[in-house]
């Protein structure tokens, strides 16, 4: 830990705001096995593309942002599948996935090429009420969101949108969390 003062390379002269430096790089590997550290809920996005066919994608990078009005986030790979679908989407769905769902949010997950198609017909599923975006059943929640914001944020877009339909389901199974690069669940607390 750097101490505040004259050895402090983000300090100015007295007097002067602080001039900031160029910040340090850290190499891609080392940042991956810090972030795969970092649990998260496993979460399926879906809407529809420009052409009215459904697509999705898994995300782990989802949060509440707001209760009012209620928002949420989700991080998006620019090169990703679902990203140009996403941007021009009138709305769309979040099924946060149970402990028993890793196949979908591996098959959500896997790569594609352009135009290849995805096909969720085998899991059981709903369309939503509000954006018509798929909601896959036995999910441990679900919330239906219209676009709010977005941001780019390198290789990814931070998109925010309102939720205008939410629900948690009974809690049959714990949520599916993605952690040091793996699938898992976590123990419910008895309290």
């Amino acid at each position: 830990m750097t101490v505040m003062g004259a050895s402090d390379p983000w300090a100015g002269a007295a007097g002067s705001p602080p001039t900031p430096l160029e910040p340090p790089s850290v190499a891609d590997q080392p940042f991956l096995d810090a972030m795969a550290r970092l649990a998260g809920g496993v979460v399926v996005l879906t809407t529809r593309d420009v052409v009215g066919r459904d697509c999705g994608v898994t995300v782990t990078a989802c949060s509440a942002v707001s209760l009012d009005p209620p928002l949420v986030l989700v991080s998006v790979r620019r090169s990703g599948f679902v990203h140009d679908a996403l941007s021009v989407s009138e709305g769309w769905a979040l099924t946060m996935l149970a402990a028993d769902q890793g196949d979908l949010a591996r098959y959500a997950s896997r790569h594609r090429a352009p135009g290849d198609r995805d096909d969720f017909s085998r899991w059981p599923h709903r369309r939503g009420s509000r954006t018509g975006a798929l909601i896959f059943a036995d999910g441990v929640a679900a919330v239906e969101c219209v676009p709010y914001d977005s941001l780019d944020a390198g290789d990814h877009t931070i998109v925010v949108g309102r939720v205008v339909a939410a629900a948690a389901e009974p809690a049959s199974q714990p949520p599916l969390v993605y952690v040091d690069r793996g699938y898992t669940t976590v123990p419910r607390s008895s309290g």
